[in-house]
């Protein structure tokens, strides 16, 4: 019989607590072993950069939006009305291939049905032309890897991953509406941003609904992995690890905040 998923149907957080309850599901991933999709939101602009990046060769001083460093590689990306989903499994959980790419490709495909579902024909940028597959730049839409997500030609979102042996973890951010003021106010080097990326309420001319997306995502999901859900918040110890990574990230909090 194969495993029943959990699925956290969550709200629009504050980003230190949206990456501290990332975190604390794929840490206590071993001691359940039950695969999480997790669909969240952010209360308001916050910036997360991929775990390699230097905030100060990336991020404009003086700019008063709270960041963090994620668990994940990857540029930074400015969160704000957005859907957002991160998933915990293991590559036994989705029978995935053992090649990197592969399942990155595979774990990928749920977000093309739920354009499907929008009306929106999503392509793999390795699949447009090898022109657009370009080395990263400070902020994750500006650039192009062979599986970020496209549609008429422009990027859409962007995903990532981390992996501990066989345990996965990928989280992606796919952006309803864009504040390309705000992302050049705040991230050195973005050139061009409008006509690389683009979100979902300029695609289809109206604006959208977080709740609708959050159901619609979820279902996508269901339907290309063949799983079932079982709707439910965190554990108990994912709940009191998620507070300890809170604590420690709000203690630290001046450290992300450049103009302190």
């Amino acid at each position: 019989m194969e495993k029943k998923w959990r699925l956290i149907l969550d709200k629009k957080n504050d980003g230190f607590l949206n990456m501290a309850i990332d975190e604390a599901i794929f840490e206590n991933y071993l001691k359940y072993q039950i695969p999480t999709l997790r669909i969240y939101g952010w209360k308001e602009p916050f910036l997360t950069l991929g775990y390699g990046q230097n905030p100060d060769k990336v991020l404009i001083k003086d700019q008063n939006i709270p960041f963090i460093k994620r668990i994940t590689g990857g540029a930074a990306i400015l969160h704000n009305e957005e859907i957002t989903y991160s998933m915990i499994c293991s590559s036994e959980d989705l029978n995935l291939p053992v090649k990197v790419k592969d399942s990155y490709k595979c774990l990928c495909s749920f977000i093309i049905e739920f354009y499907s579902r929008l009306n929106l024909e999503a392509k793999f940028a390795q699949d447009i032309g090898p022109s657009y597959l370009k080395r990263y730049g400070n902020f994750c839409f500006s650039s192009f890897e062979p599986f970020d997500l496209t549609v008429n030609g422009k990027k859409i979102g962007g995903n990532a991953q981390r992996r501990k042996r066989n345990l996965i973890f990928q989280h992606g951010s796919i952006p309803q509406k864009i504040d390309f003021r705000l992302i050049e106010r705040s991230v050195k080097g973005v050139k061009e941003l409008k006509i690389k990326t683009d979100c979902l309420n300029s695609l289809l001319g109206k604006s959208t609904d977080y709740w609708g997306l959050r159901n619609a995502l979820a279902e996508s999901f269901k339907k290309v992995f063949c799983i079932d859900f079982i709707e439910q918040g965190l554990f108990q110890e994912e709940a009191v690890k998620a507070g300890e990574i809170l604590t420690r990230k709000m203690h630290l909090k001046k450290n992300y905040i450049l103009n302190e």
